[in-house]
């Protein structure tokens, strides 16, 4: 079953894959078929078969031997991963359904960022909306055994989380906007071409998404721990002197994952 499940999950992936590079482009992801995105040639069945085709194709377009980017073994491998050890922590459950989406949708738009620094907003909103709607599926089981204490159910939780992902993660924006731009018109003593952000309006919508599916406690832990591990980008930046963009979602992703596994232990670590 563990293989069959990662089979899946693998599948998945490279649907995934499908997302990252249509979804910015504007193309359908369900017409055409996978084609190479350099000879535009429909590809063979069993060349798409996740993680082997890559392999068995050694890395190039079997009609223009153009290289094949290695995000899409990495994806597919990320995914069929995620399945399986979703699946081992609780089965075929709500949950299961519940954390994969999140994460799949974590890996879509994190791969999207770091290619275009930034994300369509769609995703993040339907993240929110499935969150919520998933919360409300979960209160169902409380009021059925009569319990009706609404600050304890799922869906407010999801609720709250949604309004406090958004409404915090905002205010931090328009501050941080403010410092930064004075602290840049002060620097060059001149003024600068053009407001600059201390976040996009897709890690707010980000935060949100969090917000919606693992509360408000979670928005907090990967707000804070993101930056830590976004220091990791910014020091290759200052020393191979590239774009000063920062593909930040990446790292909220990352930091959601970290919340999701360990949250408990490093706090009582630190507490």
């Amino acid at each position: 079953m563990n293989i069959f499940i990662f089979v899946l999950g693998s599948c998945v992936g490279s649907f995934l894959n499908v997302c990252i590079y249509r979804l910015p482009k504007n193309i359908s992801i369900l017409r055409p078929f996978s084609f190479c995105p350099k000879c535009r040639k429909p590809l063979k069945w069993y060349d798409n078969i996740p993680i082997l085709g890559y392999i068995f194709l050694k890395g190039r377009c079997r009609f223009c031997k153009e290289k094949i980017s290695l995000r899409y073994p990495m994806v597919e491998l990320l995914a069929g991963l995620l399945f399986l050890f979703l699946y081992v922590k609780f089965g075929f459950t709500l949950d299961f359904f519940k954390y994969t989406f999140l994460f799949c949708l974590c890996i879509v738009i994190s791969f999207i960022d770091i290619e275009y620094f930034s994300v369509p907003v769609y995703l993040c909103f339907l993240g929110i909306g499935t969150g919520l709607f998933i919360g409300f599926l979960e209160s169902i089981k409380f009021l059925k055994v009569g319990m009706f204490d609404f600050a304890r159910l799922p869906v407010y939780e999801s609720a709250k989380g949604i309004i406090f992902g958004l409404g915090f993660t905002y205010l931090f924006k328009l501050f941080g906007d403010i410092f930064l731009n004075i602290y840049l018109a002060v620097r060059k003593k001149e003024s600068i071409e053009g407001e600059k952000e201390s976040l996009g309006l897709g890690d707010v919508d980000f935060m949100g998404m969090v917000g919606a599916f693992l509360g408000v406690k979670a928005v907090l832990f990967v707000f804070f721990i993101a930056p830590f591990l976004g220091l990791i980008y910014v020091v290759g930046v200052l020393i191979f002197k590239r774009s000063h963009l920062i593909p930040y979602l990446p790292y909220l992703s990352l930091a959601t994952l970290i919340q999701f596994l360990w949250a408990d232990k490093i706090l009582s670590l630190i507490f």
